[in-house]
């Protein structure tokens, strides 16, 4: 593959010890090796972190936060598909969310992927939740390869917080039954989604007991995500909360960075401004209301992730177990003017929470590390005896979380497809039953200090994350900036086309 040129100044910058592959060295025999917990939101964002603040306490002050973590392709599926795999979504091939664009659970290779490797190292694989896009719309519900349990939400009633379908596989079962969880009106406390999540997950982890083997177990919220559509016209709500938490954040105000309701949007593509008027009070309402919605059901993923630790503390279990929080991708709320969805390369979009504790992870300690959703299996391949079967597009995080001061010059992928893949310009893949963002498919590199932004029809943009955080004015038109625009624009070619190891041997340091 054609390599980016660098310049030569910057090669001492380049840190080839910050690596670690997930086929170097071994952790240990299987007897002894640890256990992963990786519990995973839908839609939130990285800010949204200030709602849970037991999840804080309990992994990101007993371990390490990445300040710089991001989701390769900020929608749900293909995101998902990033994670299981390893592998950006040009190699993975889940290129959306619906068979008919290239996407949704069929399209994910179930032959080789994360819980696959771990089993074949001897972990007993467990998932709770949310899975890909369709699981038991497109076929009839059934165990995807690799999971010794399994507790899946069916897809349409994934999207309700009652009257949901769990795909239930327990120890000794061969196929599973499908089990119906109350209907779409009832508030019943004991059924709620996210505590019946929880309540699969600690009943996996309590009934370990003496087994020696490790575990590997995903636990996949649907919070903050919507419900669907249907469910918002019955019950008047976007996402429940829990009942116990419901009207917490009734007069909470709704956050104004900067770049809420950006005044200018000249430096945006044409379609930003043509699509996204100013947000008068009437929709700021509806946001405000969708933003204390989906905050008050977060909070029940924060008692999900208390119940964890403890039945983790409890089993004897914590200190030999990595736990990781994070989120498939962000949501927008009013900022460029865009009142919500995602599949956009802004950063309420595509950045992400990041929370690692775990064997020997220094605690309390925040990186700023260049990181993102291609490197979750690679981190657990490295802190497992498993082996992937197939190149990694990532690397593992692990080095970066025991050393917070280490630096990451890679830079890394965003990509989307959408119906694009299909020859259409749009998609409508961003968000819930109204408005929702219009944006022709688009890929992006990003740096350390850069965005570097193409659109399908050729309009592009370029942010300097150093002086501009909140992506307020793009200068790709500066000419000043072409030397370093013609650089970003050779590395976005290099990462749309590379797989494995090459992935991450692309260097960035020419645009620091």
């Amino acid at each position: 593959m054609r390599r980016t040129a660098v310049l030569a100044a910057a090669a001492v910058l380049l840190l080839p010890t910050g690596r670690i592959s997930a086929q170097d060295g071994n952790p240990g025999p299987a007897a002894s090796a640890p256990n992963v917990v990786v519990v995973m939101t839908d839609d939130q964002r990285f800010d949204d972190m200030a709602t849970l603040p037991k999840t804080r306490r309990l992994i990101g002050q007993a371990g390490v936060t990445f300040t710089r973590a991001y989701a390769s392709y900020p929608v749900c599926c293909p995101a998902r598909a990033t994670f299981f795999t390893g592998q950006y979504a040009q190699n993975h091939g889940v290129r959306c969310l619906y068979p008919f664009c290239g996407g949704g659970y069929g399209r994910l290779n179930q032959r080789e992927y994360l819980p696959v490797w771990l089993q074949r190292a001897d972990y007993v694989t467990a998932h709770v939740g949310k899975f890909l896009n369709g699981y038991g719309k497109e076929r009839k519900p059934d165990v995807p390869n690799g999971w010794s349990e399994w507790y899946g939400l069916v897809d349409h009633s994934t999207y309700r917080m009652w009257g949901y379908k769990l795909h239930e596989k327990g120890p000794g079962d061969d196929d599973g039954t499908t089990k119906e969880y109350g209907k779409l009106r009832s508030r019943r406390p004991a059924i709620y989604q996210t505590d019946v999540l929880t309540n699969r997950a600690v009943d996996f982890i309590r009934r370990r007991g003496p087994n020696p083997a490790p575990f590997f177990l995903s636990v996949a919220y649907l919070a903050p995500h919507h419900e669907s559509g249907h469910t918002q016209d019955i019950t008047g709500q976007l996402v429940r909360a829990a009942p116990r938490h419901r009207g917490r954040y009734a007069s909470l105000p709704l956050p104004h960075p900067p770049n809420y309701n950006e005044g200018d949007l000249r430096d945006k593509p044409w379609f930003m401004g043509r699509w996204n008027r100013a947000i008068s009070p009437r929709r700021e309402a509806a946001i405000t209301n969708r933003f204390r919605e989906r905050w008050e059901s977060l909070l029940a993923v924060d008692d999900g992730v208390e119940r964890i630790i403890e039945v983790l503390r409890r089993a004897g279990e914590l200190d030999n177990t990595y736990v990781i929080f994070t989120s498939d991708h962000g949501f927008m709320q009013g900022e460029h003017r865009i009142p919500q969805g995602k599949m956009l390369p802004y950063d309420q979009s595509t950045q992400v929470p990041l929370l690692i504790r775990g064997p020997g992870l220094p605690r309390g300690r925040r990186t700023k590390a260049l990181v993102g959703d291609v490197d979750l299996a690679p981190t657990i391949m490295n802190a497992t005896p498993a082996r992937a079967s197939h190149p990694l597009d990532g690397r593992s995080v692990l080095p970066f979380a025991r050393d917070p001061n280490l630096r990451s010059l890679r830079p890394f992928l965003h990509t989307t497809a959408g119906q694009g893949a299909k020859g259409r310009t749009n998609t409508r893949e961003g968000g819930a039953r109204g408005v929702q963002p219009r944006v022709p498919a688009w890929s992006a590199v990003r740096t350390t200090r850069w965005l570097y932004v193409e659109y399908k029809g050729g309009t592009r943009e370029l942010y300097d994350l150093r002086h501009d955080p909140w992506e307020m004015r793009s200068v790709v038109d500066d000419p000043r900036n072409r030397p370093r625009t013609r650089t970003l624009r050779r590395i976005l070619g290099d990462l749309r086309t590379c797989r494995g190891r090459s992935c991450d041997e692309i260097a960035a340091a020419a645009v620091r």
